[in-house]
């Protein structure tokens, strides 16, 4: 029989606490991912392509705050499986517009009903308007992010860039 753990005072490091709880949230996804056979980033990719439609590869990283290059291999493995494919953008013939393929809709979807109860199962603490709140505070925090990330591939974009507060803002 396991001894239960000790309750201790919880740390107010944000980073510490979005770690624990986006291990969590991983390890949900990967639960009920795996027998799809997709990971969560490719089901990123899906869900993204879904609400958004096409993108470029450079889009789709930066609104995942994926690595261009890991991005590549990512848009690879899912073209290899038919759930996207590459298609050149009538804008900009050096682009590529990356679309979901029939195929691809039917794991985004099979996969959203399959993560369903995920979300459910992680904020199992918090009532529906705390829920809301929280999903409210990250979205904020991460349109801040691609910002700044979009911002920074951009040339001579750091001179309009957000810089970080200092330590004396914080």
């Amino acid at each position: 029989m396991r001894k239960p753990v000790p309750a201790r005072q919880q740390t107010g490091r944000v980073g510490q606490l979005l770690f624990v709880a986006q291990q969590a949230a991983q390890a949900l996804a990967i639960e009920r991912l795996e027998p799809l056979g997709l990971s969560p980033r490719a089901w990123g990719v899906l869900s993204t392509l879904a609400e958004s439609g096409p993108l470029t590869q450079i889009e789709l990283a930066t609104t995942m705050s994926i690595d261009r290059t890991a991005m590549v291999y990512l848009i690879d493995e899912l073209e290899a499986q038919t759930l996207v494919e590459r298609v050149r953008s009538p804008q900009d013939r050096r682009a590529f517009l990356i679309h979901l393929t029939p195929r691809g809709r039917r794991a985004q979807r099979k996969a959203a009903t399959a993560l369903a109860g995920a979300a459910d199962t992680l904020l199992t603490p918090l009532d529906a308007a705390e829920r809301r709140h929280l999903v409210d505070l990250l979205a904020k925090v991460a349109a801040h992010w691609q910002q700044v990330s979009a911002s920074q591939q951009n040339p001579g974009a750091s001179q309009t860039r957000p810089t970080a507060p200092s330590s004396k803002e914080r």
